[in-house]
C-alpha cells in the first residue's frame, strides 16, 4: 500500500508511539477524485482546514479524501448545510489519519470518519460537533439499500444513497485506533470511599449530551486518552474481520464477527458516559491498567444505563491512579434520583488485581446497579494497590445513603480470591445491602490477608441501619485457607443476612494467619466495629442487629488449625441458627463449630451427618451465652460420633449468667466422648448454666442399644464340650468342627482361637498302602485315594471329638483324648456304644 502505513499495533504504548512517529505523513487534509467532479470535497486553508462541497443525498453528505490529518493546534471544519443529518467521510489513500487538532461540523450532524489504515488521536485532539462521532478503520459503511461506501474500493462515479447506515464492514487485520492524552481529570475527597469529583476540563474526545462516541477498528488503545459522552453512548469495538451492525440509535452489535481484536486502556485513560449513559466494550483481550476507568456517574432523575464488557478471551482490570486514591476498573455511581447503571461482564477469564474494582455504588436514595460477571473459565480477585494498600481488589456493590445496594452475581468454573480480594455487597446507611451469589462449577479458593490484616472474603455486610444482603455459594469444592472468610455481618442496627453454602463435594476451612483474631472463617456475625468506622458512619458502641442463619450442604466438611464455622453476636441481638448437612464432618487442631452471643439469645447448632462426626485435638462444638441471654441448643444426628478421650475435644451448650442450652445426640455409635457435669481435660459433653438449676439437659440416644445396660457380660471360661457338642458316630460324609468365640470382646489369653473363623478341614486324604496276597502267593501292592473318583475302596473317616495344642502351637484334632496332663486339651472321647 502506498504512502504512510500504520504498523501492527503493539500494546506497549511507548513502542506504539515510536511506530506512529516514524510513519506519519505531513498533517494535511486533501480531497480525492472519486466523487463526481461537481461534488468533490473542496479543502482550503492550512493548518485550519475548511471542507466544503461533497455529495449530498437527502440528509446524507458524502466526502472523500486522499489524506486526512490535522496538525497540533489546527482544525478540520466541515462546512455542511444545517439540514445535513449525517456526514460520511472516507480516506482512500494509504496514509493513517493523525489528528492532533479540532474536528468541527455545523448543526447536529453525525460525523463518520473512515480510514482502513489507522487513526491516531493525539493529546491535542478534540471534537466540536453537534451529533454523534464514529471513527472506524472499516473498509466500508453499509447502508440499508445494500449500498457500500467503501474506502478500499471507491467507485469513480458512485451511486450514493439517501438510505441510513446499518453497519461497518471490516477487512482482514484492519488498522488500529489510538487515543493519546494526559489521563483523566478526576479527584476524590477524604475519605476515599466518597464519590468521584469529575473535572471540568474539555480535553479528549467529547460529544454532546445524549450522543454516541464510537471507535470501531482493529486493535484499540487509549494511552491516557479520555472519551466523554454524557447521557449518551460510548462504543469501543475491536474486530479482526467481519461486519458490525449499527442500529438507528448507534447501538452496535457483532453477530457477523468471528474474530475480535484487543482493547487496552492505560495511564489513567477514561471512558465516561455519566448520567443515563451506556458504555459497551467488545474485544478479544480487554485490559484496563494504571487506574484506567469505565465510568458512569448518574446525577439525573432518569435511570442509569449500563457498562457492558464482552471479551472473547479475557478481561483484566488492575491498578489505581498514580496517587493511589482512585480505583481503576469499572465504576457505576448513583448520586441522584435515578438508579445507577448496571455492570455486566462476559468473558472466559476475568482478573481483578492490584486494587482495581468492578463496583456499583449509591450515594443517594437511588438503588445502585447490579453487578453481573460471567467467566466461563476462571475469575481471579487478587491483591491490594501497591501504592495504597487500603484499596483492595473487589467485585462489589455498596450503598452509602438511603438507597439499596444492587446484587452481585459471579459465575465461573474456578474462582480464586487471594490477598484481601473481595466479592461482596455492603450498606453503610439506611438502604438494604445487595444479595451476593457465587456460582463456581469446579472450585472456589479464598486465602491470605494484606499487610493491613484484612481478609480475602465473599461477604455481605451492614455498617448502618439497613440489613445486610444474603450470600449464596454454589460449587463443587470450597477451600478457605490462611485467613480467608465467607461471611455475612452487621456492625450497626441492621441485621446480618443469611449465608448458604452448597458444595457438592467438600468444604475445607483451615489455617490461622499471623493475626490470631482473624482465623479462616465461615459464618454470620454481629461485630463491634473499629473506632474509626464508628466515627465515620456514626455507629452505636455495640451492634443491635441480629446475626443471620448459616446453612452448609456438602459431602465432607473439615474445620482445622484454628478455623471456625459459627454464628455469633457481640452486641445485644440474638444469634442465628447454624445448620450443617453433610456425609462427614472432621474437626481437628482447635477447629470449631460455634454459636455465641454476648447478650442476646444464643444461636442453635443443628448437625445432620450421615456417616461420621470426628473430633480431634481440642476441637469444639459449642453454644455459649456470656450475658443474660440463654445458651443455644445443639442437635446432632449422626451414624457415629467419635473423639479421642484425652484430647479435650468438647461438645458444650453453656451459659455464663443464664440458662444453658440443651444437647441432643442421636447416633448409632458414641466413642471417646461422654457426658460430664463440668468441663474436664478429657473430651466432654456438657450443658452448664449459671447454676445447677439453670443447666440444660444432655440427651444421648444410641439407636438399638440401651446405654444404661452397658456391655453384655459374656463368659470367659470354656464350657464342657460334652454338654455343648452332640456326640456321634463316624460317618463317611464330610464333617466339620467349629469353635465359636465371644464375638467382638477382646481375646482372652486362655482362649485357643483368636478370631471367629470356622475350622473346616477340606484337605485331600490319602489311604495307606494295603498288601493283598496274590494268586501265586506273591505280595501285590495297591494304593487307593479318596480324591480318585474311580477308587473302589472308601476307608472310613473318624469324627474328631477333641483337640490339643502341640508345643509348636499347632492345633491337632483328636478322636480320643490323649493321656496327657496339659491344660491345652479339650474334649472327651465319644462312646458310640452308649456306655
Amino acid at each position: 500500500m502506498k504512502g504512510c502505513y500504520l504498523e501492527k499495533w503493539l500494546l506497549v504504548g511507548s513502542v506504539l508511539y515510536a511506530l506512529f512517529s516514524s510513519n506519519l505523513c505531513v498533517a494535511q487534509v486533501v480531497g480525492d477524485t472519486t466523487l463526481p467532479t461537481a461534488e468533490r470535497s473542496l479543502v482550503t486553508g492550512n493548518p485550519n482546514f475548511q471542507i466544503d462541497g461533497g455529495a449530498t443525498r437527502g440528509g446524507n453528505l458524502f466526502h472523500s479524501f486522499q489524506s486526512f490529518s490535522v496538525p497540533t493546534g489546527g482544525s478540520a471544519y466541515f462546512n455542511n448545510a444545517a439540514d445535513v443529518q449525517n456526514i460520511f467521510s472516507r480516506v482512500t489513500g494509504g496514509s493513517i489519519s493523525n489528528i492532533d487538532g479540532v474536528i468541527r461540523a455545523n448543526g447536529t450532524a453525525n460525523l463518520f470518519l473512515l480510514n482502513p489504515n489507522g487513526i491516531l488521536f493525539g493529546a491535542g485532539a478534540s471534537l466540536n460537533i453537534g451529533g454523534s462521532f464514529v471513527a472506524s478503520t472499516a473498509n466500508s459503511i453499509n447502508f440499508a439499500d445494500n449500498f457500500q461506501y467503501s474506502a478500499t474500493n471507491p467507485q469513480t462515479t458512485p451511486l450514493l444513497t439517501v438510505s441510513v447506515p446499518i453497519g461497518l464492514q471490516l477487512g482482514t487485520n484492519p488498522g488500529a485506533i489510538v487515543v493519546q492524552g494526559n489521563g483523566y481529570d478526576l479527584s476524590i475527597p477524604v475519605p476515599i470511599f466518597l464519590p468521584l469529583i469529575r473535572g471540568t476540563s474539555s480535553t479528549g474526545l467529547q460529544v454532546p449530551a445524549g450522543r454516541t462516541l464510537a471507535l470501531i477498528g482493529g486493535d484499540i488503545e487509549l494511552i491516557g486518552g479520555t472519551l466523554t459522552a454524557e447521557q449518551g453512548r460510548i462504543e469501543l469495538g475491536s474486530v479482526r474481520d467481519g461486519q458490525v451492525s449499527l442500529d438507528g440509535g448507534f447501538a452496535l452489535s457483532y453477530p457477523g464477527v468471528q474474530t475480535f481484536g484487543d482493547i487496552r486502556l492505560s495511564q489513567q485513560a477514561l471512558a465516561d458516559a455519566s448520567g443515563s449513559g451506556l458504555i459497551q466494550v467488545q474485544g478479544n483481550q480487554v485490559s484496563l491498567v494504571d487506574g484506567s476507568l469505565l465510568l458512569i456517574q448518574n446525577q439525573e432523575a432518569q435511570a442509569g444505563g449500563s457498562i457492558t464488557v464482552n471479551a472473547a478471551q479475557s478481561l483484566e482490570v488492575s491498578g489505581t491512579s498514580s496517587d493511589g486514591r482512585i480505583y481503576g476498573g469499572l465504576d457505576s455511581q448513583s448520586m441522584g434520583v435515578g438508579s445507577g447503571a448496571d455492570i455486566a461482564v462476559s468473558t472466559r477469564q476475568l482478573a481483578v488485581r492490584d486494587g482495581a474494582t468492578i463496583v456499583a455504588r449509591s450515594y443517594s436514595s437511588a438503588r445502585t446497579g447490579n453487578v453481573t460477571t460471567q467467566a466461563s473459565d476462571s475469575v481471579q480477585v487478587i491483591g491490594v494497590s501497591s501504592i495504597n494498600p487500603s484499596l483492595v481488589s473487589n467485585i462489589a456493590t455498596a450503598a452509602f445513603s438511603s438507597g439499596d445496594a444492587g446484587d452481585v452475581t459471579v459465575s465461573t468454573q474456578e474462582l480464586t480470591i487471594l490477598i484481601t480480594g473481595t466479592i461482596g455487597s455492603a450498606t453503610f446507611g439506611r438502604g438494604r445491602g445487595g444479595d451476593v451469589t457465587v456460582n463456581a462449577l469446579d472450585s472456589i479458593k479464598l486465602a491470605g490477608q494484606s499487610i493491613l490484616f484484612t481478609q480475602s472474603t465473599i461477604q455481605a455486610n451492614s455498617l448502618g441501619a439497613g440489613d445486610a444482603g444474603r450470600v449464596t455459594v454454589n460449587t463443587s469444592r470450597l477451600v478457605i485457607q490462611d485467613g480467608g472468610a465467607v461471611t455475612t455481618s452487621t456492625g450497626g442496627t441492621g441485621s446480618a443476612g443469611s449465608l448458604t453454602i452448597n458444595a457438592s463435594e467438600s468444604v475445607e476451612v483451615s489455617g490461622r494467619p499471623p493475626v490470631p483474631s482473624l482465623p479462616s472463617y465461615v459464618g454470620s456475625s454481629a461485630v463491634i466495629a473499629s473506632d474509626i468506622l464508628k466515627q465515620t458512619f456514626r455507629l452505636p458502641p455495640t451492634p443491635s442487629g441480629f446475626s443471620g442463619n448459616v446453612t452448609i450442604n456438602t459431602q465432607r466438611l473439615s474445620v482445622t488449625d484454628g478455623a471456625t464455622v459459627e454464628v455469633s453476636n457481640q452486641g445485644v441481638g440474638n444469634g442465628g441458627t447454624l445448620t450443617i448437612n453433610a456425609n462427614s464432618i472432621f474437626l481437628d487442631s482447635r477447629g470449631a463449630i460455634t454459636a455465641a452471643t454476648a447478650s442476646g439469645e444464643g444461636g442453635d447448632i443443628d448437625l445432620n451427618v450421615r456417616d461420621v462426626l470426628l473430633l480431634r485435638n481440642n476441637s469444639q462444638i459449642t453454644t455459649s451465652a456470656a450475658g443474660t441471654g440463654n445458651g443455644g441448643n445443639i442437635r446432632i444426628n449422626t451414624s457415629s460420633l467419635v473423639a479421642v478421650p484425652n484430647e479435650n475435644s468438647d461438645i458444650s451448650a453453656d451459659s455464663v449468667n443464664a440458662r444453658s442450652g440443651n444437647v441432643t445426640i442421636n447416633t448409632s455409635g458414641l466413642f471417646g466422648i461422654e457426658f460430664r457435669d463440668r468441663n474436664t481435660p478429657l473430651s466432654d459433653i456438657t450443658a452448664t448454666g449459671a447454676s445447677s438449676e439453670l443447666s440444660g439437659t444432655v440427651q444421648i440416644n444410641v439407636q438399638d442399644v440401651d446405654p444404661a445396660r452397658g456391655l453384655a457380660q459374656l463368659p470367659t471360661d470354656v464350657v464342657d464340650a460334652s454338654g455343648a457338642i452332640a456326640t456321634g458316630c463316624r460317618n463317611v460324609r464330610d464333617s466339620s468342627f467349629v469353635v465359636t468365640g465371644r464375638g467382638g470382646l477382646p481375646p482372652n489369653p486362655e482362649q485357643q482361637l483368636d478370631d471367629d473363623a470356622e475350622w473346616l478341614d477340606r484337605r485331600r486324604l490319602t489311604v495307606a498302602q494295603q498288601t493283598n496276597p496274590g494268586t501265586d502267593g506273591s505280595q501285590q501292592h495297591s494304593e487307593g485315594r479318596l480324591d480318585t473318583p474311580h477308587s473302589a475302596h472308601h476307608p472310613p473317616l473318624i469324627e474328631a471329638t477333641g483337640w490339643e495344642l502341640a508345643p509348636t502351637g499347632q492345633v491337632i484334632l483328636t478322636a480320643s483324648v490323649p493321656n496327657v496332663t496339659s491344660s491345652n486339651r479339650w474334649g472327651q472321647p465319644v462312646n458310640c456304644n452308649g456306655s
